[in-house]
């Protein structure tokens, strides 16, 4: 493949001069931030390559080191990204209601980016992006009596429980190469008496709104702090 910017020539003899010819050099394609952006949300934020990203916008690799110095500056942008899209609590809401608004976003990025648990476990940065977010929804606790280390508590304890289960959620959908689930069998594999038996409440939310509603009954009788 010939890399963008170069050109193969030979010499000519034209009017007894020589001359270089051949291809005239196109201009570079163009491309944004949020074109790499967009193709590794597309690829998967937890396993795209920039030799993917740039196959997907038709350029070659080292273009996209023109607006991005490194992967882990596209993932942070696309971390950053996904948190522009966190809805923020109504500042007159309940703390239950918030609590279950921050519950129910986690999982909805979850589901729309199934990489996404993956990648905010393996990018140590990645809670520094979402401290806008965090800081909302903290004022609209701290405005009915919680502290800022009880409401990160909180919010802590409640992402970590939908992205934590995501993360065996999506291997539980996952399908070997016979189109068999994981879940189906886990399940064959299983003891007809086990404790543990697998059902398709474990690939769902319902498990998740279980836990969730549990931890906030205990945090309306005790709030740790963070």
């Amino acid at each position: 493949m010939r890399k963008a910017g170069s050109s193969r020539t030979s010499l000519a003899a034209v009017d007894g001069s020589t001359r270089a010819v051949g291809r005239k050099v196109g201009r570079k394609p163009a491309f944004t931030e949020e074109d790499v952006i967009d193709a590794a949300l597309a690829e998967g934020v937890d396993r795209f390559t920039l030799a993917a990203v740039a196959a997907r916008i038709g350029v070659v690799t080292p273009a996209i080191y023109r607006v991005f110095r490194s992967r882990d500056d596209v993932v942070r942008a696309c971390l950053t990204t996904l948190a522009g899209t966190f809805r923020l609590p109504e500042p007159t809401a309940d703390w239950r209601a918030v609590l279950r608004l921050w519950a129910d976003e986690s999982w909805r990025l979850c589901e729309e980016y199934p990489g996404l648990p993956r990648a905010v476990y393996a990018y140590p940065l990645a809670v520094t992006v979402i401290e806008n977010v965090v800081a909302g929804y903290t004022a609209v606790l701290i405005d009915q009596g919680w502290t800022a280390g009880q409401a990160a508590f909180a919010l802590d304890f409640i992402g970590d429980t939908v992205f934590a289960s995501h993360l065996g959620i999506q291997e539980m959908r996952s399908t070997d190469a016979d189109g068999a689930r994981a879940l189906d069998r886990v399940r064959d594999a299983a003891a007809d008496d086990a404790i543990l038996r697998p059902t398709d409440s474990w690939i769902g939310r319902g498990v998740i709104d279980t836990k969730v509603d549990f931890i906030i009954t205990g945090l309306e009788h005790h709030r740790p702090s963070l």
